[in-house]
């Protein structure tokens, strides 16, 4: 007989690493107080639900009133037969709050010595198939993105040959290390020795082929890259106490799988059963948005983009300078990181006034970095001269800016000092901003930097905080920081302890790496694009993106043919919601004015579904006008999406300009107006997968 799915609550609980092998298990914390690390990550995740997948290394590192479901393997191929090309991203469950009240279910059932229903687990399974489960061409083989770069890095290597023998001497060949740092690196960062990573990955993999194929036992030995026959009869015995043939026999019997309760006694819990019996909450696909219960509260604040470009020229001289109009975005400017590719003699300086101009009249500024006191006075220069050929009362009148950004990696605080000093005295219109982690590394504390900063009371405040020195610093410089935290938290956590307002801080560039939930080479989806838009909406701080990728791990405003990306787009769209008292929940934003009442549906990232789902968003109609029209817009993957347009791909191809101008034009989110006469059947909205819709109800 297979073994049961289990039930158990710990009260406290802490393991060194395993490997999760023929089975599933699904954490949570009744007590909010869950630390696990799952294939070399920290994860920090209070009352979430947790899944850790057949194949997956994980330690659980702290957790009180641990719930912990076990579901053996069969359980779940039995319902889908490609479940080892599977994993599940607990990070897309949308119903965990009624996956808890199932499982709380079972205990208490069992706990009466009643038999739980199966059904229940069946349930569990379908939920984690609907909402999390992601397919792949290949067995699922887990990444490990532990803190070490060349860890990972030689996992990846083991996952793509874990079918062939590996040895120590394979890694130190590849990566020219030697055997007994290998074991450090397994030691220190996964907490599993070389050789014990490497066997119960292949157990782990080589379950596939023993119950979905005829393969003799000695062939699927050699398969899988072990080097001798008994040796994995004799590690598979190790690791699931029985045999590889027996484990098939097993396999393919087909029964009902008992539901056991570790627990001799839960009357500790009782308070947690009587309370899930007082309201059973459901998984849902469907939002009710009572417009007439909302409260608006919240105000959208305006964020500060800053334009990374390399050279001024390449802008000036293309038909870009006639794309870059940003007037329907937020604050803007064009950073320019380095002066020296300015290039002016490749232009007159009539048109280089010109351009300035041009950017000035769409609200977008110039944002320069300076870092020596040559390039100072090369920029000041520009500034002054600029305003001799342009009415300087019409320019201190505009809403033009130029931006200094003091690269305090490459200019001391002295020299900092003493050019603070020179903008003052000219006593005309230009913003000052300064690089924070140049500050910190010119300081013997964190303390002292923020001193420092306070007292220059700049406009801006940039942090880098994606570049790997700098997450280092900051680990070094204090212990309110470790490497378990993402960017974002580190980004929070410098703010918080600056004591300096919010709006004055900029992330220097965001990239995909901030995203928890980025797939590699896959566009970000709108719930990604829409939870960083809210971040800044909230915070109303800057952000710095690439006018076009470098690298495909850049955020851009456009690609690299100059067509815009999603993210132009979502900041046109959430434009009217800005300085607005706004209504803003997980999935949706609604704002009142005089007449109309605008709506933002979006997926959140608690909400994310697989691409055959619907979310169904519901108005009643009695709080609606009689009659109305209404205007949406709708952004997703065929509308607005350039990347499933023109694949990345083609980034570095030549193509036609009409043949661009097309795609450019079919790219755009999709527009429709519809009327709406008021009956007593509600006012419904769809939301597809990977999808955001804008609505404007406005009365006629």
């Amino acid at each position: 007989m297979m073994e049961s799915t289990t039930l158990c609550i710990h009260e406290y609980l802490s393991t060194y690493t395993r490997r999760c092998i023929d089975r599933v298990i699904l954490l949570f914390s009744l007590n909010n107080q869950l630390d696990v690390v799952i294939n070399g990550k920290h994860e920090s995740v209070g009352s979430n639900l947790i899944v850790i997948n057949h194949s997956d290394l994980y330690q659980i590192t702290n957790a009180e009133q641990l719930v912990e479901l076990i579901i053996p393997v069969q359980q779940f191929a039995e319902i889908d037969q490609s479940f080892f090309h599977c994993y599940y991203n607990f990070k897309l469950i949308n119903s965990s709050e009624y996956i808890n009240y199932l499982t709380l279910t079972m205990i208490e059932q069992l706990s009466r010595l009643n038999d739980t229903k199966s059904s229940n687990i069946i349930e569990i399974i379908t939920i984690l198939n609907k909402e999390a489960k992601i397919k792949q061409d290949f067995i699922y083989v887990p990444s490990i993105q532990s803190e070490s770069n060349l860890l990972n890095e030689i996992t990846v290597f083991i996952k793509a040959h874990v079918t062939q023998p590996i040895f120590s001497k394979d890694i130190s060949n590849s990566f020219y290390i030697s055997a007994p740092y290998i074991s450090i690196l397994f030691k220190k960062y996964l907490g599993i020795s070389f050789k014990h990573y490497i066997t119960s990955l292949k157990i782990a993999a080589s379950l596939a082929e023993l119950v979905h194929s005829k393969e003799t036992i000695h062939a699927i030995s050699e398969n899988m890259g072990f080097n001798h026959y008994p040796n994995y009869t004799h590690q598979f015995k190790n690791h699931l106490n029985m045999t590889p043939n027996e484990y098939r026999k097993k396999f393919m019997v087909l029964q009902r799988i008992p539901v056991k309760l570790i627990n001799e006694d839960v009357s500790n819990y009782i308070p947690y059963f009587e309370s899930i019996s007082v309201e059973k909450p459901l998984p849902s696909n469907q939002v009710n948005i009572e417009l007439d219960q909302l409260t608006y509260k919240d105000i959208a604040k305006t964020p500060t983009l800053f334009i990374h470009i390399d050279d001024l020229m390449d802008i000036v001289q293309s038909t870009l300078n006639t794309n870059l109009n940003f007037t329907d975005l937020s604050e803007s400017y064009l950073m320019i990181n380095n002066v020296s590719k300015l290039a002016l003699e490749k232009l007159n300086f009539t048109g280089l006034i010109d351009f300035i101009d041009s950017l000035f009249s769409n609200n977008v500024g110039i944002a320069i970095r300076v870092k020596s006191s040559h390039q100072f006075k090369f920029i000041q220069d520009i500034i002054l001269q600029y305003l001799k050929y342009k009415n300087e009362h019409h320019y201190q009148q505009s809403n033009s800016n130029f931006i200094m950004l003091f690269d305090a990696e490459h200019l001391s605080l002295k020299e900092i000092n003493r050019l603070y000093i020179k903008v003052k005295n000219l006593n005309i219109r230009i913003k000052l901003a300064i690089t924070v982690e140049g500050v910190i590394k010119q300081t013997h504390s964190l303390k002292s930097a923020f001193d420092i900063l306070h007292r220059f009371n700049f406009d801006f405040y940039f942090i880098d905080i994606e570049q790997k020195e700098v997450k280092s610093l900051l680990n070094k410089k204090s212990n309110m920081f470790n490497h378990s935290m993402s960017y974002f938290d580190y980004y929070n956590q410098l703010i918080d302890a600056s004591q300096i307002h919010t709006s004055k801080f900029v992330y220097t560039k965001l990239t995909k790496k901030c995203f928890k939930l980025y797939k590699e080479n896959t566009p970000l989806e709108t719930a990604d694009l829409m939870c960083h838009i809210l971040i800044m909406l909230n915070r109303g701080s800057g952000v710095g993106y690439e006018l076009m990728p470098k690298d495909n791990m850049d955020i851009a405003l456009m690609n690299r043919h100059g067509i815009c990306e999603p993210l132009i787009y979502l900041y046109q769209i959430v434009k009217p919601f800005i300085g607005k008292p706004l209504s803003i929940h997980e999935n949706y934003i609604v704002f009142k004015d005089f007449q109309n009442i605008h709506i933002l549906l979006f997926n959140s990232l608690k909400h994310r579904f697989s691409p055959q789902e619907v979310h169904k968003f519901v108005l009643r109609p009695h709080v609606l006008p009689t009659k109305a029209m209404l205007f949406i817009q709708t952004l997703n993957r065929e509308h607005g999406f350039i990347d499933y347009a023109l694949p990345p791909l083609l980034n570095e191809t030549y193509i036609e300009r009409t043949l661009l101008r097309h795609i450019e034009q079919a790219n755009t989110p999709k527009a429709e107006i519809k009327q709406f006469i008021r009956t007593a059947n509600p006012l419904e909205f769809e939301l597809h997968y990977d999808e955001l819709k804008y609505i404007r109800i406005s009365p006629f």
